[in-house]
């Protein structure tokens, strides 16, 4: 079947770097495909990588026919919020993907959890949802300079700093560590802060840890290998995904990984990560020290980390595209 990529995203989205890995997964597999931004569509199949949108609403069946992206159902699951504050995004989410599966042809996902929990929340994808992993760009590898936005050694989060991502789960669980490994290792939280910020100044003047713990912002896309390096280890605290992108490119980078143990995470990381339960920040201090604080378990994840992030790449991304083209039964 002929591809078309939605290339309307690019080039200020988050999703331009997803748009970016898919194409170089079918390059990898010879898939041929082309970019549409608009107007009439000659493929035979178009797809969109924005979150539950299909690339033209109401216009069901096709032609073309739509694929649309479902990374996670995120807006429907816990994220430390009372139920009654989080009914608005759950309903506006639930709307939004409603519309889009009725465009769809089919359903692309990162991940068998998120497929699953797709398919729970919207019976309407049963049958028509695919797993399509993502994978670490090539220029995520241990060879090359830490980046110069830190002093090497620092403890480092990534990743937008929204409830779910559990940025305070991980500063309550810092606060735990001896005061002498929290010199040696200061904590980077990296990633847009939303409205966060004060939350998190709050939360870091009330553990006495204000001069310890260092906010970055977004981060540019080129600094991010040499962020990923820099780091003596990478946490990940998170009590939803749909894949776990950044603590895979951190594997791949050679950084070791304490990651949380829900959702799609202990999928994709394997055993290679140190995980563990976000929402007891004991037990979560008790990992981190455990990678800080001994070289030789250090060095065991690092290896793991390297081995398991390069059982993903485009060829395998490319076949799993290919057969969900392919694949007769759908």
């Amino acid at each position: 079947m002929r591809l078309a990529f939605d290339a309307r995203v690019r080039p200020r989205s988050s999703f331009a770097r997803v748009l970016a890995l898919f194409e170089e997964a079918a390059r990898a597999v010879e898939l041929p495909w082309e970019e549409w931004r608009g107007g009439p569509c000659a493929a035979e199949v178009l797809w969109s990588v924005r979150q539950a949108e299909a690339p033209l609403p109401g216009a069901g069946g096709g032609p073309p026919r739509q694929v649309v992206t479902i990374y996670d159902v995120n807006p429907l699951l816990p994220d430390g919020r009372p139920a009654w504050q989080r009914w608005r995004r759950a309903r506006r989410f639930r709307r939004r993907a409603g519309a889009a599966l009725a465009d769809a042809w089919r359903v692309v996902t990162s991940s068998e959890d998120a497929r699953g929990r797709i398919e729970a929340a919207f019976p309407a994808a049963a049958g028509r949802c695919a797993v399509v992993p993502l994978y670490p760009e090539a220029r995520f590898t241990p060879d090359g300079p830490p980046s110069t936005l830190a002093e090497p050694g620092y403890l480092l989060f990534l990743g937008a700093l929204r409830r779910h991502k559990n940025a305070a789960g991980l500063v309550r669980a810092y606060a735990r560590l001896p005061a002498a490994l929290r010199r040696a290792h200061p904590l980077l939280l990296a990633g847009r802060a939303h409205r966060a910020r004060r939350r998190l100044a709050r939360l870091l003047a009330a553990l006495g840890l204000a001069g310890q713990v260092r906010l970055l912002d977004e981060v540019p896309e080129e600094e991010l290998p040499g962020l990923y390096r820099g780091a003596a280890a990478f946490a990940f605290p998170s009590l939803a995904e749909g894949f776990g992108l950044p603590p895979l490119e951190a594997m791949a980078c050679g950084t070791p990984v304490v990651a949380s143990d829900r959702t799609s995470l202990p999928e994709v990381l394997g055993g290679a990560a140190e995980l563990v339960d976000p929402l007891d920040p004991a037990a979560l201090a008790v990992a981190l020290e455990r990678v800080l604080a001994d070289p030789a378990q250090a060095e065991a994840r690092r290896q793991a980390g390297l081995a398991r992030a390069a059982a993903f790449g485009p060829a395998a991304t490319g076949r799993a595209l290919r057969a969900l083209l392919e694949d007769p039964s759908r």
